[in-house]
């Protein structure tokens, strides 16, 4: 009988595990769709400094998207011109725009390095807005400057798009 008893108890511990994971609320995740396009960039700097052979300039940008990224990124940024020629940057705005046709508002960072001639990025965009809540994109950019205050370049990226 005691025997009895303990398969009943796990039956019902199990039959409560299987109703309580089939009645929380579902979350969904989309499968994840490719992101490539464009981008054109405009710095003003606002602050210059230097160090041990390294220039500090702190800047703000406005940044132009085509492609999978449709819109403007309105930010600050702070770079570093090394004695070697060579460039590191982390630059972080707000985004507004569509992200595969979603429109809406989202921060978009990343952190770049090379020389003004070849630059390449990580960039990651977060805490989506509104209808691009939701939607992360992480991808690599690759660029040049293209005169003395502004840089173009493509990006290429993978948009995940995940709620409840």
């Amino acid at each position: 009988m005691h025997v009895m008893q303990r398969l009943v108890s796990v039956g019902l511990v199990v039959f409560a595990s299987a109703v309580a994971v089939t009645s929380a609320p579902a979350a969904y995740a989309a499968a994840p769709t490719p992101a490539m396009g464009s981008f054109a960039a405009t710095i003003s700097p606002v602050g210059t400094r230097s160090a041990d052979g390294n220039t500090f300039i702190s800047f703000t940008f406005v940044e132009d998207f085509q492609g999978t990224l449709t819109g403007t990124r309105v930010g600050t940024g702070r770079l570093v011109i090394h004695p070697d020629g060579t460039i590191n940057a982390r630059v972080s705005g707000l985004f507004t725009g569509s992200i595969a046709g979603v429109s809406g508002t989202a921060t978009l960072s990343d952190s770049l390095s090379g020389t003004f001639s070849a630059i390449t990025a990580d960039f990651v965009v977060t805490d989506g807005m509104g209808s691009l809540s939701g939607i992360h994109v992480q991808g690599i950019a690759a660029g040049a400057a293209t005169g003395p205050a502004t840089f173009a370049g493509t990006y290429s990226g993978q948009v995940n798009s995940s709620g409840s």
